[in-house]
């Protein structure tokens, strides 16, 4: 295909929705206007005669039918747009609000002002820690999502590849939340993807979503569609823990030096342990009785 500044396609040019998937849903809105509105044009047609005439009831008939046909092939041909504006919601209301806010509170007042506000709210939300680190966590949850989609994708481009068959609809994100090793994302699976074809794909998957390990498990007993992806990032038993044995000791209770003293345990059990540094246990006095 010659690509130049007076091509057709512009050198660069992302889509956002891929021509195979675009063609497809062009296929369903058309039948989906002819069935919606054939459909519409009896039932509102069999209603009309009751109520007047049958070449009225006709005519409201057929303009009924056409007008839930256009509805319905708009509808169909556009989903594949509305799916992505719905992907990125969480982002474009937020961006929203925060820009709509700062304008509004700008109109009210001058923009010098609207704007120190905003620094103080950005500085109150960034600089502590526990706020940083929950913000830091939860947009770590916003980039999963996407990341587990464009996995998803990807397999489902190759599943057409080498198949031929149509295209599969994504999983639904229903929802992720952090968690002290990373993410953990649940998915409901559509038709065409099971957890049995997923096997072997979690080292992909933890590579699209910049991550150290991801487990996949079903997430439910009554429903095989119904996913759980555990994404780890970082291993929370590494850290250490203080113990607070000793300071059950009289002594060290009330010594404040020696609180910085108290002993500290690893998080995680010793590991490399050998048979041979365990000792037997003693063996049992002999019971009385008749032998």
């Amino acid at each position: 295909m010659e690509q130049g500044l007076f091509s057709k396609q512009p050198i660069g040019s992302v889509a956002i929705v891929e021509p195979p998937v675009s063609q497809w849903y062009a296929r369903r809105a058309r039948l989906a206007a002819i069935v919606v509105g054939l459909a519409s044009d009896a039932l509102v047609t069999a209603t009309a005669s009751v109520f007047c005439r049958l070449l009225l009831a006709v005519a409201l008939g057929a303009l009924t039918g056409v007008a839930f046909a256009l509805v319905a092939w708009v509808l169909v041909r556009v989903w594949p747009v509305l799916r992505v504006l719905w992907w990125w919601s969480i982002e474009i209301t937020a961006a929203v609000l925060v820009v709509g806010g700062w304008v509004v509170l700008a109109h009210l007042t001058v923009w010098w002002i609207a704007l120190a506000v905003l620094l103080v709210a950005a500085a109150g939300v960034f600089v502590p820690g526990r706020s940083r680190r929950c913000v830091w966590a939860w947009s770590w949850c916003l980039v999963v999502r996407h990341r587990l989609r464009l996995c998803f994708a990807t397999l489902v481009r190759s599943q057409v590849r080498t198949t031929g068959s149509r295209p599969v609809a994504l999983p639904l994100v229903l929802w992720a939340r952090p968690t002290l090793a990373g993410e953990r994302v649940w998915l409901w699976l559509r038709t065409g993807f099971a957890l049995e074809d997923l096997d072997g794909k979690a080292p992909g998957i933890a590579v699209a979503c910049i991550a150290k390990q991801v487990r996949l498990t079903g997430a439910s007993e009554r429903y095989a569609a119904l996913l759980r992806v555990d994404i780890a990032r970082r291993d929370p038993l590494t850290g250490r823990v203080e113990s607070p044995l000793a300071l059950l000791i009289p002594s060290l209770r009330n010594n404040k030096e020696a609180e910085s003293n108290v002993p500290v345990s690893p998080a995680v059990p010793p590991v490399g342990l050998e048979l041979a540094d365990i000792e037997d246990p003693a063996p049992e006095p002999p019971r009385g009785g008749r032998r």
